[in-house]
């Protein structure tokens, strides 16, 4: 049930956490607030929330109220960061303030853009990354208004195509296929049964390792000479002589966090995730030894192209998968009146985006393959999420990653495929904030705490509709008043990123990217890969999960995966050796070291504020 105290303070919540940062993680770059799909900020005022139930009892905190209060923070973290704003407030300035006569990126790749999509204040562009003269500071929210309007209406459909696609999936995931939902397992028990916890000895002996570690490593950035201890290391700098050092990137990366998810996912998770990682690299040093070409991916995300080129096959073999086992349940969305305001919302965002992608030039195509990525990147994520409890995936591949190396780009205009790219750049680039699966832990979290379904998708719609207006206000006002991007400490969000699409669309406008017929089989070889170990595990009731093939590249696995595989050896040794006995007695200690590193990094980024210097403990 919902309590105005509750709505209240979760909306106060996400407007704190939408102002707060863009400061956290852009200028002190301390862990960031949300930064996943088990965002720090959430977890943190749940946890504090409960032990206050615990220890003032009079305030009678029910368990609805706490499951109010992480779902607004749940969906609403993201948004100030890479769930939107991340990635589009930095490229509407960019085109304009990056161009230069040398780079001519104006010529060649945005000045056929309609009047409507550009920044025209170019004064105010530069500012935004260069600043203004000191004592001239000011936001010019005058040459924002048009072009931040223009390209926020694609953002807005696609969160209303989240919300709808969110509630095309949430019976079948939730009731049908009964989803596991491991990152909502820890949420739900703080919110239901907390003393559960607090009562085991080995649930603190996590607690208090992992914030000892997290404490010794943050006051050493404070105080130098206070000892260090390491807890990442490049295996690179051991894999100096060929063809080992064509393998890169490669490295470990301790997270108590990431140990203690790993030991909540499944077997063939944990299992699937390191282990076709390190066959990733394994098919890298074969292609270094046989001299095979292996270009990097043109969208960054993946470290080869041949492997986003398979994930895409990969992708439409998922989503295809989860539209035909979910068939029976999609006739009766498609037909019964209980589902006409979603059919209504589906048509309205599909169809907005479709036709403002015409309106901006973009040929119909093209819009239809941007459309399909949508799909395919929501479909993908949510399930990736839901089902197997990956923490973050970025989507491995880009439309120019697809485009490119199978069609070539002299067939399209520069200027449609950068069109393309800013839509996709803001909405399903960088998905590791993605909206959709937090919708659906909400989902889950709210079913096993009483919350109506339908009244609570309506307030989570306010609270991200209000998280949209203060991030776009916060987003934009730093840069201006910090002297510029360039003078703030994350630079791929001001520089690397935007450059991005400038750099490869200027490349190709001057040498087109040629096609290769033999790139269409990493697109094959990759849907079948996955479709077979899809039918394998409905077969066989067992196999490796597809998620480890569709993520083995990408930057969140290469810094989760040997932390996974040590929640995975944990698992599997106690459930060999003690059974399910051994295993629950020892998941208190695991979580224990969840809640350590989410309180850890809820500390230091209290610290950060007070001293300007960040310390992140979570993968970023």
């Amino acid at each position: 049930m919902f309590t105005p105290r509750a709505l209240i303070l979760g909306l106060i919540g996400a407007v704190v956490v939408c102002v707060w940062t863009p400061y956290n993680n852009y200028k002190v770059a301390a862990t960031l607030l949300g930064g996943n799909q088990f965002p720090t900020v959430a977890f943190a005022v749940l946890a504090l929330l409960a032990a206050l139930r615990q220890l003032v009892p009079r305030l009678k905190i029910s368990p609805a109220e706490l499951a109010t209060v992480w779902t607004i923070l749940l969906v609403t973290s993201g948004i100030p960061s890479s769930g939107l704003m991340r990635t589009l407030i930095p490229n509407i300035p960019a085109p304009v303030a990056l161009s230069t006569a040398s780079n001519e990126w104006e010529r060649k790749v945005w000045g056929a853009q309609p009047s409507w999509l550009k920044m025209h204040d170019e004064t105010a562009a530069r500012a935004f990354f260069g600043g203004y003269p000191r004592g001239q500071e000011h936001v010019p929210w005058g040459a924002w208004l048009g072009p931040l309007l223009a390209w926020g209406v694609p953002a807005v459909l696609f969160l209303l195509a989240s919300f709808c696609v969110a509630a095309v999936f949430r019976k079948q995931w939730i009731e049908s296929e009964r989803f596991a939902f491991p990152l909502v397992t820890l949420p739900l028990q703080l919110a239901t049964e907390p003393q559960s916890l607090t009562r085991r000895p080995v649930f603190w002996l996590g607690l208090v390792l992992t914030m000892s570690l997290h404490g010794l490593k943050g006051f050493h950035l404070l105080y130098p000479t206070l000892p260090d201890i390491t807890t990442n290391w490049s295996l690179m700098d051991y894999l100096t002589e060929p063809p080992l050092n064509q393998i890169g990137p490669f490295a470990i990366f301790f997270y108590p966090l990431v140990v203690g998810l790993g030991y909540l996912l499944p077997g063939e998770v944990g299992l699937s995730v390191w282990l076709f990682h390190l066959l990733f690299k394994l098919e890298s040093l074969i292609a270094a030894v046989n001299n095979w070409d292996q270009p990097g991916a043109l969208g960054f995300f993946s470290q080869r192209q041949f492997h986003s080129l398979q994930a895409f096959g990969g992708a439409i073999a998922l989503t295809a998968w989860c539209l035909w086992t979910a068939r029976h349940h999609l006739k009766h969305v498609f037909s019964e009146p209980e589902y006409g305001r979603v059919r209504l919302g589906l048509a309205v965002s599909f169809g907005g985006l479709g036709l403002w992608e015409l309106l901006a030039g973009v040929p119909a195509p093209l819009v239809l393959l941007s459309l399909l990525f949508v799909v395919l990147a929501l479909v993908t994520v949510g399930w990736a999420t839901c089902q197997a409890g990956i923490l973050f995936m970025a989507m491995p591949y880009t439309s120019l990653d697809v485009l490119a190396p199978t069609l070539g780009t002299a067939p399209f205009s520069p200027t449609a495929l950068y069109t393309l790219y800013r839509v996709e750049y803001a909405t399903v680039y960088n998905t590791r904030e993605l909206l959709l699966p937090g919708l659906l832990n909400a989902a889950k979290l709210g079913e096993g705490t009483g919350l109506g379904a339908k009244t609570h998708t309506r307030w989570l719609g306010i609270a991200v509709a209000l998280a949209v207006v203060v991030g776009a206000w916060a987003c934009i006002r730093l840069p201006y008043l910090s002297g510029g991007a360039s003078m703030l400490t994350e630079r791929w969000t001001y520089e690397t990123g935007p450059q991005i699409p400038l750099k490869v669309l200027g490349n190709a406008a001057s040498v087109p990217y040629k096609p290769a017929p033999s790139n269409g089989l990493h697109v094959l070889g990759g849907f079948l890969l996955v479709g077979g170990l899809l039918l394998a595990r409905l077969r066989l009731g067992a196999g490796l999960h597809p998620i480890g093939f569709l993520a083995a590249s990408v930057h969140g696995v290469h810094t989760t995966w040997f932390s996974i595989l040590l929640g995975w050896l944990a698992k599997s040794l106690m459930m060999r050796y003690g059974g399910m006995g051994l295993y629950k007695a020892a998941l208190p200690f695991f979580l224990g070291l969840i809640v350590g590193d989410v309180l850890s990094a809820a500390f230091w980024i209290g610290m950060g504020y007070v001293t300007g210097v960040g310390y992140n403990n979570l993968p970023s």
